[in-house]
């Protein structure tokens, strides 16, 4: 896939009360705060809540300019306010097989408002549609009971528990492994 065809697929996505765009250096702020509250990084047992500005302008960086080109990120912006509540997207596209891994973290404000569902169903029809994927997989923290529920909403089924998947603050944490077969997704 060239890069005007995975920009054209990386493009808006707009819901009924969301938009979905490509992250870029505007939502420094919202990236900041998103990502230095201890509440949405709970489950992230991958890094420590960011502490400046830098932190989240490198991640945004990242993002906006991966190499190899396996990865993209979404902002999820509210439309009725113009809020930022979250992010969404995919990490680790293999396109030899179709496959890629989901991610997202909501604001905590904004938790059990039915957000996060739309947003899911946006970026997984997406992955469906525009990237091809036959696989969306995605791993749960054993604890992130909110997550596990968001998955199986959309019939996620539950693969089993990758051991020491993270090793974090000197303790390693298992998560669950999820996936959704495009055979198995309904809009």
């Amino acid at each position: 896939m060239n890069e005007n065809n995975v920009m054209r697929v990386f493009s808006d996505v707009e819901t009924k009360n969301l938009v979905l765009r490509p992250i870029s250096m505007a939502d420094k702020e919202g990236i900041y705060k998103q990502f230095s509250d201890c509440e949405v990084c709970r489950f992230l047992v991958d890094a420590e809540p960011f502490t400046s500005m830098d932190e989240a302008e490198e991640r945004i960086n990242w993002y906006m300019h991966p190499e190899p080109r396996d990865h993209h990120r979404w902002v999820i912006i509210r439309k009725a306010d113009g809020a930022f509540i979250g992010t969404c997207g995919y990490h680790n596209w293999d396109k030899n097989n179709n496959i890629c891994e989901i991610g997202y973290d909501l604001s905590s404000a904004y938790w059990g408002k039915g957000y996060m569902t739309e947003a899911l169903k946006a970026a997984l029809k997406v992955g469906f549609e525009n990237m091809g994927l036959n696989r969306i997989q995605g791993f749960v923290h054993l604890q992130n009971e909110k997550s596990i529920n968001l998955v199986l909403k959309f019939g996620f089924k539950q693969e089993g528990i990758i051991r020491d998947k993270h090793f974090f603050r000197g303790k390693y944490y298992d998560h669950y492994c999820f996936s959704l077969l495009k055979r198995e997704w309904q809009l």
